[in-house]
């Protein structure tokens, strides 16, 4: 787990703003490229940029390519709105599958009673869905197969507590850090706090055991 917090500045208009990860657990550094030219630093597996400003309204081809051989492995076309956030994922569909790259939308809006989690499974090496329950109740237990996203926003209290399982898990699992409105030393679980927005990234391991990132977007 990598806990990134981004600061999401006010705009100047006709600005959009992107970041991007390196999702795919197979993959070497990447370097992302924007109309051919380079878009922010190199991208490790587990990591992403800081929200990079760029022309809103604007078409852009977008391709990652791989640090050690410069081949342009992946590639896709967006256009970025005015005045919105974007992250890019490369990632995979199977181990076996091309790498691709792929465009969301960031609600960024803060709602300042509560927090807002964007749920994100990009697990292309785990091998069954994954259970995310809350012991607080803000929400029904739900499961999530890969390319699925899921937001809720919530209502924190004493009881939140939000864990993390496969619903097959294998032999190896290590311990999946929660996420608790008041963690303890004890207790392997990492804060989160009204007012924020979060990406919760779900992900695997080369072996199939499931982890779990919590990116900040304010």
């Amino acid at each position: 787990m990598i806990f990134s917090c981004i600061k999401n500045d006010n705009f100047i208009k006709g600005d959009a703003k992107i970041r991007y990860f390196q999702s795919a657990v197979t993959d070497t550094t990447q370097n992302f490229f924007l109309k051919g030219i380079q878009s922010g630093a190199s991208t490790v597996y587990g990591s992403n940029s800081n929200y990079l400003v760029v022309a809103g309204d604007s078409s852009y081809t977008i391709t990652s390519r791989n640090i050690n051989t410069g081949v342009d492995v992946a590639s896709t076309n967006y256009k970025f709105a005015i005045g919105a956030n974007y992250s890019i994922y490369y990632t995979r569909k199977t181990t076996t599958s091309p790498p691709v790259l792929t465009v969301f939308q960031d609600n960024v809006k803060q709602s300042l009673d509560s927090v807002k989690l964007t749920f994100l499974n990009l697990g292309y090496t785990l091998g069954s869905k994954v259970i995310i329950q809350d012991d607080g109740k803000a929400f029904d237990t739900f499961n999530m197969q890969y390319g699925d996203r899921i937001s809720h926003t919530i209502k924190l209290s004493k009881a939140t507590r939000i864990s993390f399982t496969l619903e097959t898990p294998v032999s190896t699992q290590p311990s999946v850090n929660a996420l608790d409105s008041l963690p303890t030393t004890t207790s392997k679980s990492i804060a989160i706090s009204k007012g924020l927005v979060y990406t919760v990234l779900l992900d695997g391991t080369k072996k199939g055991e499931l982890q779990m990132r919590l990116v900040s977007s304010n």
